[in-house]
């Protein structure tokens, strides 16, 4: 009888541990695919914007955004096919113009924007197109080349006009330098059947209209015509403000026309990086922020690295720029004492300073009216150290403001070189 219970207790045991591990290997099967739906990310898109025909030619105009950082950008193309032909093109994110050539008349080909996301390449978006003869004119493509501050476009034009039906054809281009007011035009005349024309220095970041008009016997006729958005530009900037034996300050003007963005200073000596220094801006700063990148050793040579990270807001993609790259030498050591009184109406300082370089001349104090929501510059006022050999000493009287909030600033500085400076103290009021 105990015998019989035990086979039976063992049987309902192995049945037990069967269920369990039934279930553990769904669960962990559950995991897995909850955890790939999680980071799958979202697919990214592409518009073909124009797609037009000639008799040998096709002429497109795309955009793809990426607003995951899904693609692997070198796998962007423009792929035009049929059965017996494949041709391809490779772009970028954003907008992209251009055009297929010698190909067959009549014939009809399929036209397409592929990129991959590490699976193979994917078609983004497609269309079918019939190579067919165009009378008039075409812009072929728009390429833009940007130089400093300014954008030239190249602008290809292909005109068929066997009956001679025109007797002039113009290229205009027209674009805003502010939004909310009208384009400002201007054109250049086509004068052959294939042409490259040039437009220099255009500074705008709006998108710009560019149309081919022609005139006939019944008046003027709009030919083809394209709007094109200039590539996108971060406005923001740094520069050195100040250095002494241990620090380096900077100034950085943010780009307000992005939404966040980070910014990382590298520092590197002997090509080795020391460390990455995340920069925190002050709120409301529209003249600019200051950072200071300190804790570093006297007479060093330091490379200095900023670094900004934001979304390109034609992409969507997430980019990195380079704002700032130099090699800085800090000061050779000195050393100071420094002591302050402060009574009801005014400051009583007493500093002496030991400088065997010579980096400082004298004192500067700056004081600033705080009460409003910005910072107002009060008064300025320098005063020389009095030199016995490598020591300096002085002693002065800095009259309080009568303002309800300020700030004063107490910094030594050079003569010759606005860049050599050491900020002593800042005084604020309770």
């Amino acid at each position: 009888m105990n015998k019989e219970k035990r086979k039976k207790g063992e049987e309902l045991k192995r049945r037990f541990n069967a269920i369990k591990n039934l279930m553990s290997t769904f669960a962990m099967a559950t995991v897995a695919v909850v955890a790939v739906a999680i980071f799958v990310p979202t697919s990214p898109k592409a518009e073909i914007i124009k797609a037009a025909s000639l008799s040998n030619e096709i002429v497109y105009q795309v955009n793809v955004t990426d607003e995951d950082n899904a693609l692997n950008s070198s796998t962007l193309f423009v792929v035009l096919e049929n059965q017996l032909e494949y041709y391809e093109q490779k772009i970028s994110l954003g907008e992209n113009s251009g055009y297929f050539d010698d190909l067959k008349a009549n014939t009809e080909y399929r036209l397409s924007v592929y990129g991959s996301k590490g699976f193979g390449q994917e078609r983004l978006d497609t269309t079918k197109i019939t190579t067919s003869e165009q009378v008039g004119g075409t812009i072929l493509a728009v390429t833009p080349e940007t130089i400093d501050f300014s954008t030239t476009y190249n602008v290809n034009i292909s005109i068929y006009d066997p009956d001679q039906k025109y007797s002039n054809i113009e290229l205009y281009y027209g674009y805003q330098w502010e939004p909310d007011t009208d384009l400002q035009y201007s054109s250049v005349q086509v004068s052959t059947s294939r042409i490259e024309i040039e437009l220099n220095d255009i500074y705008t970041d709006l998108p710009i209209h560019i149309y081919l008009e022609a005139t006939t016997e019944n008046g003027v006729e709009v030919l083809d015509e394209i709007w094109v958005t200039p590539p996108f530009r971060l406005y923001s900037s740094v520069y050195m403000e100040y250095i002494n034996r241990s620090q380096v300050k900077f100034h950085l003007y943010e780009d307000m026309d992005v939404g966040d963005i980070h910014y990382i200073m590298n520092i590197y000596k002997n090509n080795f990086l020391l460390r990455t220094d995340s920069i925190i801006l002050e709120e409301n700063q529209h003249h600019g922020s200051g950072f200071i990148v300190d804790n570093l050793n006297p007479d060093t040579t330091y490379m200095f690295e900023c670094i900004a990270t934001y979304t390109n807001p034609q992409t969507l993609a997430e980019e990195q720029i380079i704002l700032y790259q130099e090699e800085i030498t800090t000061l050779s050591d000195y050393n100071y004492t420094y002591n302050k009184e402060i009574f009801d109406d005014y400051i009583e300082i007493t500093f002496t300073l030991n400088d065997p370089f010579d980096y400082f001349q004298y004192i500067y104090v700056e004081t600033y009216d705080t009460s409003e929501e910005f910072e107002m510059f009060l008064e300025s006022n320098s005063y020389d150290f009095i030199e016995d050999g490598v020591e300096k000493t002085i002693s002065l009287t800095i009259n309080i403001p009568t303002a309800a909030s300020y700030k004063i600033y107490i910094s030594m500085q050079n003569q010759s070189n606005f860049n050599i400076r050491h900020l002593i103290d800042t005084i604020k009021s309770e």
